[in-house]
């Protein structure tokens, strides 16, 4: 045994480490055993039970000639070139093309193999307000429950509630990972010749969330700890119309998706006054404009002091009268029993609940963090750029541009699948490389110091203080004199108070939360620093992002992504074009209004 292998309690060996269960991480796993590659998952939750996957909604998207040939009634209007051409006009013109044709070629791909391992799905139709439908709709329970059954079935090995707390680096290119298996309080040195990154965003990192509490940006902030690069950090997709209140519901975005069905789109919002403010800001679309522009808009009222008590807007259906709403809530009901049956506790119970609570009172609601258009720069292949490192899935930057329209359901899938193929190809051709016992030192010190410290800084106080930041100054609305103090607070937090954070409830190893918390806290104020950064950096609005004192869409001068990386212990930060294939990139600049209106000119308006 080697001196780094006898530092941590237990050490194993494999070819493939993959780090996520779900989505994306269970079909990588999938894939890449499929191909005899010897392959261990290692999850912080358990298996179908953690992550964002299990709480989708959720469909799949794939182009009209590909669900024709997968058994759908594919619309013929449309073409993978079609589908291609959407995603980057949607997405402002940021995205990489070559990733975006491969998400469109793998697809029917990911979504045949869910199909062939049981998961049902309830029907086909339109997703994301398209032209034309494009979404497999199925639920997230049904999604993790076939990748579950196919990982047993396959005997691929899980280490469940084992948090991989940094990667292992040797000779330029990866060596494998330390974790802490947190239901024995054991560290672990896992040697392996190739890593998959799939765990999902930083969502936790900001106090209004839709996302469960274990999505706290570990995979980017290791990455950039690894030295690999980051993009598009600045992006950040917030939901309108989330549940504000009453807290055990707070962060549900079932009226949301209510909003965005058929029998939906006569909901309206209306600010502390009654007034339906969407009159204001779009008065041809009203509700139905973009999730970017009924975010900004709830913000602005809200700023204007015309907010509900909770800081949201309002949600009203009594317009309609109770009888109505009585029709819509037993339509509601029916699907639910004859299609949604599988599906979580928001969409089977709280929903209708909610839907008949809008006969005598309005539901407030606000914007929420809700997904991560940036992460770890990958190409299409879903290489980053450290040899032997992988990434798939929402913890990936690269695909979506300035904004996320079609499916991340998809995105997991496919650059899951793919991940797992290219990932076996790359294992075959290189040997294991030796592990620095110093890394792996430096590690274990970090790791261990909350534990050992008598006091210092709580996780709970830093973890207030971080969300007073992300929650008043990293929000829908952003400017450049609240980024600049943001990246001052978060850099000291960093710098500072994560040197003396210290576990206060009690000093075991086993089960101690509080000292995964305070693991985790690090790699979410090192996401937040890094998008605080990029927004100051990018003086322009567009897509997601959407700055007061930019309010212009520059294509002239910003049509350019930025991406990071830690060089030295420090961030160096510069500018890359978007990859070309087939759409050319447009000059000018626009009004942020007139760029949404361009971006989405295919979209479905009344």
């Amino acid at each position: 045994m080697g001196e780094a292998e006898g530092m941590c309690d237990r050490s194993l060996k494999v070819d493939l480490l993959v780090v996520g269960s779900e989505g994306a991480g269970g079909h990588a796993a999938v894939e890449a055993r499929s191909r005899g590659v010897d392959v261990l998952v290692v999850t912080k939750g358990r298996i179908s039970q953690c992550g964002a996957s299990q709480m989708a909604g959720a469909d799949f998207n794939v182009d009209g000639q590909s669900a024709k040939a997968l058994g759908f009634p594919g619309d013929d209007r449309d073409s993978p070139e079609r589908f291609v051409e959407d995603i980057v006009r949607e997405g402002l013109y940021l995205s990489n093309q070559k990733m975006v044709e491969k998400y469109v070629e793998y697809a029917p791909k990911s979504l045949k193999d869910l199909l062939d391992w049981g998961m049902r799905v309830y029907g086909y139709e339109s997703a994301h307000a398209e032209e034309m439908a494009r979404g497999v709709t199925t639920s997230g329970v049904l999604w993790v429950k076939a990748i579950r059954r196919r990982v047993r079935e396959l005997g691929i090995p899980v280490m469940e509630d084992t948090m991989v707390v940094d990667l292992l680096t040797s000779g330029g290119r990866v060596a494998g990972a330390v974790a802490l298996d947190m239901k024995k309080g054991e560290t672990v040195l896992i040697r392996s010749k190739a890593v998959i990154l799939a765990t999902g965003g930083w969502q936790a990192a900001y106090p209004f969330n839709t996302a469960p509490s274990d999505l706290t940006g570990d995979g980017v902030a290791m990455a950039y700890r690894a030295g690999a690069e980051l993009i598009s950090m600045e992006m950040v997709q917030f939901c309108p119309l989330t549940l504000v209140w009453p807290p055990k519901d707070r962060g549900s975005i079932c009226l949301y998706v209510f909003s965005s069905l058929e029998v939906g789109r006569v909901i309206r919002l209306l600010n502390s006054k009654g007034e339906r403010f969407m009159e204001r800001y779009d008065p041809r679309n009203l509700e139905q404009s973009t999730k970017e522009i009924v975010s900004i808009a709830s913000e602005l009222e809200v700023e204007a002091g015309r907010g509900g008590p909770h800081g949201g807007v309002f949600f009203s259906l009594r317009h309609l009268g109770a009888e109505t709403i009585d029709f819509i809530v037993q339509a509601v009901k029916k699907r639910v029993r004859e299609e949604l049956r599988e599906t979580r506790y928001e969409f089977t119970t709280l929903l209708p609940q909610l839907l008949e609570r809008c006969k005598t009172e309005d539901i407030e609601v606000g914007n929420a963090a809700h997904y991560m258009c940036g992460g770890i720069k990958v190409n299409e292949r879903t290489e980053t750029s450290i040899p032997g490192l992988f990434a798939a899935g929402e913890c990936s930057g690269g695909l979506w541009g300035a904004a996320r329209v079609a499916s991340a359901c998809t995105e997991a899938g496919a650059q899951g699948k793919l991940a797992g193929e290219v990932a076996s190809e790359y294992v075959e051709k290189v040997d294991y490389a030796d592990v620095d016992a110093g890394q792996v030192e430096a590690i274990l010190k970090r790791v261990f110091k909350p534990l050992e410290r008598g006091g210092g800084v709580t996780p709970n106080e830093l973890q207030g203080r971080m969300h007073t930041v992300s929650g008043g100054k990293l929000g829908v609305i952003k400017d450049g004199a609240a980024l600049r103090e943001a990246v001052s607070e978060l850099e000291r937090m960093l710098k500072r108070d994560v040197e003396e954070l210290y576990v206060s409830s009690t000093k075991t190893r086993v089960l101690n939360y509080e000292w995964a918390r305070s693991l985790e806290l690090r790699n979410m104020l090192t996401c937040l620093y890094l998008s605080a950064r990029s927004s100051l950096i990018r003086e322009e609005s567009r897509g997601e992002f959407y700055r007061r004192d930019c309010p212009y869409t520059d294509n002239d001068n910003w049509l350019k992504n930025i991406v990071v990386r830690m060089r030295d212990g420090e961030c160096e930060v510069w500018f890359e074009k978007p990859v070309v294939t087939r759409v050319p990139l447009p000059s000018g600049r626009l009004t942020y209004q007139e760029a949404i209106g361009v971006a989405t000119a295919s979209l479905k308006r009344d």
